[in-house]
């Protein structure tokens, strides 16, 4: 079996899913500042993503699966996915902990 796994965020899609779910709530640019500061290692990259969920208390979970079905895919994502599948190939997609964008993906 031949396997190819790819990340979700700004890799299958051109987009955080995070951030996206934050514009629901305003705070964009609160989660997209601490995300990358915890990508560069300053910050403690679970803690951060405890806390960037904890802004989104409050938002329904329709609208949180709403969004997700609607991410941005990258230019040409779903051609690259199609052909790996055409040469036989398992494609699996994950995230850093939100199944809700992994699913419709």
């Amino acid at each position: 079996m031949k396997l190819a796994v790819f990340d979700v965020d700004s890799t299958l899609i051109d987009a955080e899913t995070i951030e996206q779910l934050a514009k629901v709530v305003g705070l964009e640019e609160k989660v997209r500042e601490v995300t990358t500061r915890a990508m560069q290692g300053e910050l403690d990259f679970f803690e951060s993503l405890t806390y960037r969920v904890g802004l989104l208390k409050g938002v329904e979970v329709e609208k949180v699966n709403e969004i997700c079905k609607n991410l941005p895919l990258m230019p040409g994502a779903e051609e690259a996915v199609k052909a790996l599948k055409d040469k036989g190939y398992k494609v699996v997609c994950f995230s850093g902990g939100f199944k809700n964008a992994t699913v419709p993906l």
